[in-house]
């Protein structure tokens, strides 16, 4: 138990660090933040957000890997994000609306995340306008990677978007199962193979 706790207070500190990262916090604005975060494990499979649930919590991902997946027409998950260690999940317009979501978010392995919830930030907003400011900065980061993955199925195709993959998160592929892979770049397993076998031959 007391190394649990150890554990707990080095995540929320290393959420702390990153938050720092867009912008400076005041002592007293860091010591309200750590106040209102939370340490939660999630197992291998365990849904963070089922889908049609609403995403109430920020979470920040201590230790583990995430991802974020949708039903398809064909009732077949589609993945569109893989999250890892100081990466944020969240179904961010369902956080906000307080609407069921329309993406799940489910660890692929063993996880624990730094968790914050809506009411715990928007309490934030109203004391520190510091921490409002971030909010806002954090929001504009993540609809510029959304947009980024919008123009990447756009204008790349599968073997570009695979290369970005392995750039921007290389340890992927000895986490994540090949057809997640392949469903998040939107291609057959056996398609995937093929990239993989030419690029390996580079």
């Amino acid at each position: 138990m007391l190394k649990l706790r150890a554990l707990a207070m080095e995540s929320r500190q290393d959420f702390i660090t990153y938050l720092e990262g867009f912008i400076p916090l005041s002592s007293e604005a860091k010591t309200a933040l750590l106040d209102a975060l939370q340490v939660r494990q999630y197992a291998k499979r365990e849904h963070i957000v089922p889908l049609n649930g609403v995403n109430d919590v920020i979470s920040f991902i201590a230790k583990g890997c995430v991802r974020e997946y949708y039903l398809n027409n064909q009732a077949e998950e589609v993945v569109v994000w893989f999250g890892i260690e100081n990466d944020i999940a969240v179904s961010l317009p369902s956080f906000i609306a307080k609407q069921p979501s329309h993406t799940a978010l489910q660890a692929i392995e063993p996880t624990n995340v730094i968790q914050l919830s809506r009411e715990g930030l928007y309490q934030l907003y109203d004391r520190f306008h510091e921490i409002e400011r971030l909010g806002r900065i954090i929001a504009e980061h993540y609809l510029m990677n959304s947009d980024s993955y919008i123009q990447e199925l756009q204008t790349q195709n599968a073997a570009e978007r695979y290369h970005n993959l392995m750039a921007q998160k290389p340890q992927i592929l000895q986490r994540v199962p090949l057809s997640m892979i392949a469903s998040f770049l939107g291609i057959s397993g056996e398609t995937l193979s093929r990239i993989r076998a030419k690029r390996a031959n580079y």
